[in-house]
């Protein structure tokens, strides 16, 4: 039986998302995998954010961590500096870590695909979320294709169908498996896509019979607020 990895969320405890202080609290409570948001400021650095903002389209990284700007963007970068994606591909080298770079916008995947080949992390980083032309420009990375976070009536009443047609569209634009919201996920995608050869990573699942029931269905991650109790069912 395959092991389901546990997935940190960012902001997984005490400190704000997308700081360093998140991220370091992810690796540090055991997760195989942290997820990040990711987008570019002006210069093309890719920053940890979720949240677009102006100020990342008319300042560089150096110039949005001002103290001044950044309290802009969200107050609770008063105590935190903005993180730059660089600084947690090199915190996380020497433990192995996975990560999951949830990229916002197409500007944050070039700045994205340049770390991951600059610190050569291609076996242990996957992005999620905006993915437009990866798979075909960048054969080397690791891509999830994101699925819908809802489904249509007739998605529900032919799910059969649509798992098929999903697997299939993710094996034909060249992506290694199906980020799905946990509401969508339903056992005949799993069999289907494991079938196939591809992962499902189901997101974003904090209940403790929802994990049991991932579990059960044996996906691949589950990314979750809270890692702890995840892992606590894992030993079980």
């Amino acid at each position: 039986m395959r092991r389901t990895m546990v997935a940190a969320h960012t902001g997984c405890g005490i400190y704000p998302d997308n700081t360093m202080a998140s991220f370091l609290e992810g690796m540090q409570l055991g997760a195989d995998i942290v997820e990040v948001d990711v987008r570019a400021a002006s210069d093309g650095t890719a920053v940890l954010l979720h949240d677009d903002s102006p100020y990342l389209h008319t300042h560089s990284y150096e110039q949005v961590n001002d103290p001044a700007i950044r309290t802009l963007i969200d107050p609770a970068y008063a105590d935190h500096e903005i993180a730059a994606l660089e600084q947690a591909l090199r915190v996380s080298e020497p433990h192995g870590t996975m990560l999951n770079l949830d990229v916002k916008t197409a500007s944050g995947i070039d700045p994205a695909i340049r770390l991951i080949r600059q610190y050569e992390v291609q076996k242990r980083a996957f992005i999620t979320g905006c993915s437009d032309g990866i798979t075909d420009r960048y054969p080397d990375i690791q891509v999830m294709m994101n699925t819908p976070d809802m489904l249509t009536m007739d998605q529900m009443e032919h799910y059969g169908e649509f798992a098929a047609n999903l697997c299939n569209e993710a094996l034909q634009g060249g992506y290694v498996g199906l980020n799905m919201n946990g509401f969508t996920c339903l056992p005949p995608i799993v069999s289907r896509a494991h079938s196939a050869g591809l992962k499902v990573w189901v997101y974003t699942v904090n209940d403790r019979a929802l994990m049991q029931w991932f579990l059960a269905m044996g996906v691949d991650a589950i990314t979750t607020r809270a890692p702890q109790l995840l892992m606590s069912l894992l030993e079980e």
